[in-house]
């Protein structure tokens, strides 16, 4: 009779473990399977002034190589006018989809006819790779 008992004892503890082992594992594959979201990729900066009046209707460019005051302007990879609070919303979700890391440089300038005014006091770069968020300022004149 201990021989019955103590083969039962050990089957209901088995089957205990294989159920929770299994619980345990079904659970992981659920959240890894739910873990299909967008990553963002944006850049937000704000051209404000040293004094902190920020500066609406500001045009904030990107380039992917410094810009000189001596030289033509690098090629305009996206550019981006402040708004009222003086942000400029860099989306890059379609333009940024790889992992590694690629520095871009962000200055700002006003239209003057049909020319652009170099306005930017500081120059802000920043490396930038699929779901990298920047929130930081250009300090203009």
């Amino acid at each position: 009779m201990k021989t019955s008992y103590l083969n039962t004892s050990l089957f209901i503890l088995i089957v205990v473990l294989f159920i929770s082992c299994s619980k345990s594992s079904d659970s992981g594959s659920e959240t890894n399977n739910s873990s299909n979201t967008t990553t963002d990729t944006w850049v937000k900066l704000t051209a404000t002034t040293s004094t902190g009046v920020v500066k609406p209707n500001y045009i904030i460019m990107m380039f992917d190589q410094p810009v000189t005051g001596t030289a033509a302007l690098p090629p305009i990879l996206k550019q981006v006018v402040t708004d009222g609070n003086g942000l400029a919303y860099f989306d890059l979700n379609s333009m940024i989809t790889t992992s590694t890391p690629t520095k871009y440089y962000f200055e700002a300038f006003i239209q003057n006819g049909a020319n652009y005014e170099w306005k930017s006091i500081t120059n802000f770069n920043t490396n930038i790779a699929k779901g990298t968020m920047v929130t930081s300022s250009i300090i203009v004149n």
